[in-house]
């Protein structure tokens, strides 16, 4: 991919399409990494990278590990050249993180029982919504604080963290307790 620079009129239409190409790769590999750790035979490795059950904070994954990844393809073809690129990341993927809590969270209240279904439901409504947050925050060109790609680095850092020690020693928290399966 050639360089393009913000003057350029096509800038921005080449920036919606990677954003688009982004939630179909997120969707995909959200979707295999669903199955991949019993696939895997519990390979510790995959553990740290696709839901080993199906726990909330489990589900975070799904969206996580492809989102990160995008984000390396990003950064090759365009992300390098933007000053707010990581700060834009970490908020959007944080923003996204958030739908799937809550929206995993009402429906057991609402429903007052756990559906399947409505993990992946809140999987998509979550990917769209960050790649969406993404695009919005990289198309109105804001300004940040040199501190804000340190913090965006730091909360990238530290949510990848999260899902590698919070699947080997996870808490005694309903976050993380494998209630959320089919009452069905």
């Amino acid at each position: 991919m050639a360089q393009i620079s913000k003057h350029d009129i096509q800038y921005d239409e080449v920036i919606y399409l990677i954003k688009i190409y982004g939630v179909f790769f997120t969707m995909i590999i959200g979707i295999i990494l669903q199955h991949t750790y019993e696939w895997s035979d519990k390979n510790p490795f995959i553990a740290v990278l696709a839901p080993v059950n199906s726990s909330v904070f489990q589900h975070l994954k799904l969206l996580c590990t492809p989102y990160m990844l995008w984000v390396l393809v990003e950064y090759e073809h365009y992300g390098q050249y933007e000053k707010n690129f990581i700060p834009i990341k970490a908020v959007s993927l944080f923003a996204g993180m958030f739908i799937i809590v809550l929206l995993l969270n009402l429906s057991v209240k609402a429903l007052r029982r756990n559906v399947c279904r409505i993990g992946m439901a809140a999987f998509v409504i979550a990917t769209l919504t960050a790649f969406g947050l993404d695009y919005y925050l990289t198309a109105s060109n804001l300004r940040v604080l040199p501190a804000a790609n340190l913090s965006g680095s730091l909360l990238l850092f530290l949510i990848a963290l999260a899902m590698s020690f919070f699947t080997f020693y996870p808490p005694d928290h309903p976050l993380f307790s494998d209630h959320f399966r089919s009452s069905n």
